[in-house]
């Protein structure tokens, strides 16, 4: 340390608080792999693994043998943070609920996030995902018998989620037989996919969930419901996601300002529905961590004028 530096450091603490946004967590992942693991743990997924992180993608793929009934809080996680997610649907893709219940997140994640999916069709042919016949026939005539009584809705979302998986644009391994080419044309075709999100793709998702707000707030409008305010707020939360990753890149006034100005509207959302809920404790906590949440980023702004933390 400089002595002048150390002269003022002994009148006045210099310290400044940790970062808000240190290095990117090691859970943030690039690409989650959903896949059913009996059927390509060892072989093609394995080798799509190794190909996407030749490549440096961060790619979140589970190892574990068991599972308990529902998807893990860190499989949600690590599926909700995933700029991709690539889909290996086989033929015994859709024997296992947790495959499944991973997809109908996955598509959740594409309606609402914005998220990219990539199906790949290993060995099925694409009308058996998209109309669940072929082997997915049995299979569901399996599910219809366990669930049908306690819970058919589970099955109907299953069901609705392959045939808007099988629908989009993907890869068939039939088509192309050298999987060793395959991979790599995958892996490529992910990392270009990635380039194009992290390269501008974010202007169109921030006007996308723009729009999306816009229409929302109307309807909040019309029917003053507090459904419809929690759904705005969502919708606004996702709005300011993009925005502060925007801020972070370009570290632009106008980009904090616009960030500082959706996050008030959240703000000021969650305090009307804290006290419509008849200050009920759960909103009010809501509204707290929010206004903390806020602080944070603003000191993280401050710290960033003052020329602290840079390369962030």
């Amino acid at each position: 340390m400089l002595p002048f530096m150390a002269s003022s450091s002994s009148s006045i603490n210099m310290t400044p608080p940790p970062p808000l946004f240190p290095k990117a967590s090691v859970e943030t992942y690039d690409v989650f792999l959903s896949f059913r693991g009996e059927d390509t743990r060892y072989s093609f997924t394995s080798h799509l693994h190794a190909a996407l992180s030749r490549l440096k993608l961060r790619t979140y793929i589970d190892y574990e043998l068991e599972r308990g009934d529902e998807i893990s809080p860190a499989l949600v996680k690590a599926i909700e943070e995933a700029k991709i997610s690539v889909i290996v649907l086989s033929e015994n893709y859709a024997s296992s609920r947790w495959c499944l219940d991973e997809l109908v997140k996955i598509m959740e994640c594409k309606r609402t996030k914005g998220q990219i999916v990539v199906p790949i069709f290993y060995h099925i042919e694409p009308t058996h995902v998209r109309n669940q016949t072929g082997s997915y026939a049995k299979v569901f005539a399996h599910h219809d018998r366990l669930f049908m009584a306690t819970d058919p809705n589970k099955v109907l979302r299953w069901r609705l989620a392959l045939s808007e998986a099988a629908n989009l644009s993907g890869w068939d391994c039939l088509v192309t037989r050298m999987e060793s080419e395959l991979v790599e044309r995958i892996a490529i075709d992910v990392l270009q996919k990635l380039d194009s999100i992290n390269n501008g793709g974010i202007e169109s998702r921030i006007e996308t969930y723009k729009q999306m707000a816009q229409a929302k707030l109307e309807k909040c409008l019309k029917s003053g419901n507090m459904n419809d305010m929690e759904d705005l707020t969502e919708t606004l939360q996702q709005l300011a996601n993009l925005k502060l990753e925007k801020a972070l890149r370009t570290d632009h006034d106008k980009d904090w300002e616009e960030l500082e100005v959706t996050n008030q509207r959240i703000l000021e959302l969650k305090r009307q529905m804290w006290v419509r809920s008849f200050l009920n404790p759960k909103a009010r906590q809501d509204y707290t961590e929010t206004q903390h949440q806020i602080a944070q980023i603003n000191a993280e702004r401050d710290n960033r004028r003052r020329g602290l933390y840079r390369g962030i």
